[in-house]
């Protein structure tokens, strides 16, 4: 749900730009209409590009001691086979059939 909220403030903030940025422009700069859409669209597309990598950034917790969390932790479950050692974070194939079977 935080990812729908941060994305809809993101185009929120992005379409405000836009409609501020095309209002600057016909009224106090006394732009033409197609000069004033042109800038206010640049406007938009920067904005849209900061406010989409702010939007796509992960919380980040405090993993320390000091903060009393827990922290992230990630949990894989492998299933190893007959040709294969698993410990960790790393996976080694060890093959010890011959060439010929």
């Amino acid at each position: 749900m935080r990812l729908v909220v941060r994305w809809g403030v993101a185009i929120a903030v992005s379409l405000a730009a836009f409609a501020v940025s095309w209002w600057v422009c016909e009224t106090v700069a006394g732009l033409d209409e197609g000069t004033a859409i042109g800038v206010a669209g640049a406007t938009l597309a920067v904005v849209l590009a900061v406010a989409a990598w702010l939007a796509t950034r992960e919380h980040s917790r405090d993993t320390s001691d000091r903060g009393g969390g827990v922290g992230l932790r990630v949990k894989q479950s492998v299933r190893a086979g007959r040709d294969a050692y698993v410990a960790g974070e790393k996976q080694t194939v060890i093959n010890y059939r011959h060439p010929g079977e």
